[in-house]
């Protein structure tokens, strides 16, 4: 399947058409030595591999594994990718820079919730573009009977650059534990959420220097469990991210129920820093009501939890209770809504769904709690939200155990809403598997209208404990 840049559809019966521009295929290679069978074998195989890490049946029509939803009409005019089904279904797109190697995955509009709808048209916009670069870029779309089809493997050469005004959201690879980094759409404040174990002051560090980020503006530390709040204070080994980029403000809770010795390390950090201001948040703050969350203008940030709520009681054990003061912040962008937090569990969850709105709630994009493990991400708390895209910090890794298992009850709600699932070592609809061993920094963009998730081969140090180590050491 070849697409068009202006003009209508081609006559696939024949590969002509009146007027229009072909634009060149991936299978027909600058040398001319592939063809449009390979594509199309390509494709093929890539349709097998996404119908089962999506979970979908990818049931086969005729003589071949293709989905029987019917899709044709593959286009590109600027940086929007249209096609057509004959059937309602789901869209979105993988594209890449290099031959086979699809490194984004983007979504349609977020407005009205278009992202998640079945339609027979579909529109999906591609942020990451450099004008003259040549695309390799593919169109899937899921039915609702579980089915899922695929165009051929095309290529186009991006005719504009891509849109200003981006926020991005990485969740960057640090062993067992969370680090995540905002970037701001007009302001470029950078906001560390959490910085992983003491030995991932390293992965963090190493990650930023990669990245020319030199400084940051805001730091938010979830809760006190030493695989969120470690690498804030570091180690004998490691310096600490408090000291290398101390931030303008940190963000904390109000009250914590335990004393943990790298949370003391952290005020003392503080207090060696008196350019930095320590800013306690509270539920229901927001960027109109605390300047502290003011990250940027076109920003809006809302706390659900900080601090265990009232009706969350002590269940007795220290890492649930301690898991439950996390902090949660539900970030609004234009019509792209996504929600960052630290390890809240299910009766915290549900403190946050019985205080807020349901259309409070929905995001597109969500940052699952407590690694993606059981005791969290309850079916409730999922449909509540209802994203299209979730990452789990995660890796088998720095797992005991099978991961794949421990993720499964998760992956399942998440799934079963329609939400595509991204792990460290884990990311289905790229074609990266658990098992392959490759570690990834995975990053959620969006230009306010659009989103799409964004994935980098992780080559910063990572110590290799696993998550007793990092979790239930006494060194919390």
């Amino acid at each position: 399947m070849y697409a068009w840049a202006n003009g209508p559809r081609p006559d696939h019966g024949h590969g002509r058409t009146r007027r229009g521009r072909r634009v060149r295929g991936a299978g027909a290679c600058h040398a001319g030595a592939c063809h449009a069978g390979a594509r199309l074998a390509l494709a093929a195989i890539l349709l097998l591999s996404l119908s089962a890490q999506l979970g979908c049946s990818g049931k086969s029509g005729g003589d071949g594994p293709v989905a029987p939803i019917g899709i044709s009409g593959l286009t590109v005019q600027g940086n929007l990718v249209r096609w057509r089904t004959e059937v309602p279904a789901r869209g979105w797109v993988r594209y890449g820079f290099a031959v086979g190697r699809f490194d984004h995955a983007a979504y349609p509009v977020a407005a009205g919730r278009a992202d998640r709808q079945y339609a027979l048209d579909h529109s999906v916009p591609l942020l990451d573009l450099t004008r003259g670069r040549l695309v390799w870029v593919q169109a899937v779309s899921e039915a609702t009977n579980g089915s899922v089809a695929a165009t051929s493997v095309d290529t186009f050469t991006a005719a504009i650059a891509a849109p200003t005004g981006i926020l991005t959201a990485t969740m960057i690879h640090i062993g067992f534990g969370d680090s995540h980094l905002l970037t701001m759409p007009t302001s470029g404040e950078h906001v560390l959420i959490d910085a992983g174990p003491r030995s991932g002051a390293r992965a963090v560090s190493e990650y930023l220097d990669a990245h020319g980020v030199s400084r940051i503006d805001v730091m938010v530390a979830t809760h006190v469990h030493l695989d969120h709040i470690g690498g804030m204070v570091g180690s004998a080994d490691t310096l600490a991210v408090l000291d290398s980029r101390p931030p303008d403000v940190f963000l904390d809770s109000p009250t914590k129920s335990f004393d943990k010795p790298a949370y003391r390390e952290a005020l003392a950090d503080l207090a060696g820093h008196p350019s930095t201001t320590h800013v306690v948040v509270y539920r229901f703050d927001t960027s109109a009501s605390n300047p502290a969350l003011a990250f940027d203008p076109q920003v809006d940030v809302t706390v659900l939890n900080s601090s265990r709520a009232p009706d969350v009681g002590l269940t007795g054990y220290e890492g649930t209770d301690i898991n439950n003061e996390s902090i949660v912040l539900r970030f609004t962008y234009g019509d792209v809504h996504f929600m960052m937090g630290g390890d809240c569990e299910d009766q915290s969850t549900a403190s946050i769904l019985a205080a807020f709105p349901a259309a409070q709630l929905e995001v597109e994009f969500y940052k699952a709690q407590h690694h993606g493990l059981h005791d969290a991400n309850s079916a409730a708390w999922i449909n509540a939200l209802r994203p299209r895209v979730a990452f789990i910090p995660n890796t088998q890794q720095v797992w005991d155990g099978d991961l794949t298992d421990a993720l499964s009850a998760a992956t399942a709600r998440l799934q079963a809403i329609g939400a595509h699932v991204y792990a460290i070592d884990d990311l289905p609809t790229l074609d990266r598997l658990r098992g392959s061993g490759a570690q990834h920094n995975v990053t959620f963009a969006t230009d306010g209208r659009s989103y799409e998730v964004r994935i980098e081969l992780a080559t910063q140090s990572t110590a290799l404990g696993h998550q007793e180590q990092a979790c239930d050491s006494s060194d919390q």
